[in-house]
C-alpha cells in the first residue's frame, strides 16, 4: 500500500491538473462561449491533458509502491529482487490500459465503448464515478473514461443551459479526481496481490 505522504504527493499533483482545467474553464466561460462550447472544450483538455498525465501518475504510484516493496528484507536475497523485477508489474499495469489521445471526440462512440465494459465488469460505476477493478483482460481507454464521464454528469442535453455551467465543470472535474482516485486504489490493490503471491514462494 502506498504511504500517506505518497498519496498526499499524489493528491497535490493531481489537485494542480484539476485547478489548471478549472482556471482554462473560467476564462472559456469569461470569453462569451455559449455552455456547449465551454463543455466540449473543457472535455477535450481534460482528455488531452489527463491521458497523458494517468500514465505519468501510475508510474509514479508504481515507482513508490516499488520502493516500499524493495526496502523490506525479503529482498536483500538477490534471487528475491531478481524475481521481483522479473515480475514485471508495470508492464502489466500499462497492458490494462489505452493511453492514446483521439484526434477528435466521438462522445457516442465513447458511450457505446463505456457500455460495454460495465456489462463486462470491466469498469463499474456510480453516480459520475468510475472505478476500474482491473480484472478484465480488456484493455481500458483512458480517454473514453474521460468523456464518457461529462456524458453522466450532463445526463442529458437539456440539462446545458438550465444549470449553472461553473457548476457543470465543478461537478465534472470533481468527479474526475474521485475517479482518479479509485483508479490509483484499485492500482495498489492489483499491485499488493501481486506481490503476495510472489513473496509467499521467497526465501528468507
Amino acid at each position: 500500500m502506498l504511504q500517506s505522504n505518497d498519496k498526499k504527493k499524489i493528491e497535490n499533483y493531481i489537485d494542480k491538473i484539476i485547478e489548471s482545467l478549472r482556471k482554462d474553464a473560467r476564462k472559456s466561460i469569461s470569453s462569451g462561449m455559449s455552455d456547449k462550447q465551454v463543455i466540449n472544450k473543457i472535455t477535450i483538455t481534460t482528455v488531452n491533458k489527463f491521458t497523458p498525465e494517468s500514465k505519468m501518475i501510475l508510474s509514479s504510484t508504481y515507482n513508490m509502491l516499488m520502493e516500499k516493496t524493495l526496502a523490506g528484507s525479503l529482498y536483500l536475497n538477490a534471487e528475491n529482487k531478481a524475481a521481483f523485477y522479473q515480475l514485471d508489474i508495470l508492464k502489466d499495469l500499462n497492458s490494462k490500459f489505452v493511453f492514446d489521445i483521439p484526434d477528435k471526440i466521438d462522445y457516442q462512440e465513447s458511450k457505446k465503448e463505456f457500455d460495454k465494459w460495465v456489462k463486462c465488469g470491466a469498469v463499474v460505476v456510480v453516480g459520475g464515478i468510475v472505478s476500474i477493478p482491473l480484472k478484465s483482460l480488456t484493455p481500458i481507454g483512458i480517454a473514453v473514461i474521460i468523456a464518457v464521464i461529462m456524458a453522466i454528469v450532463l445526463k442529458d442535453d437539456n440539462k446545458v443551459g438550465k444549470t449553472d455551467i461553473s457548476a457543470i465543470i465543478d461537478n465534472y472535474l470533481s468527479d474526475i479526481k474521485k475517479s482518479v482516485f479509485l483508479w490509483i486504489e484499485s492500482v495498489e490493490k492489483y499491485y499488493d496481490e501481486k506481490i503476495a503471491i510472489l513473496e509467499k514462494g521467497m526465501k528468507a
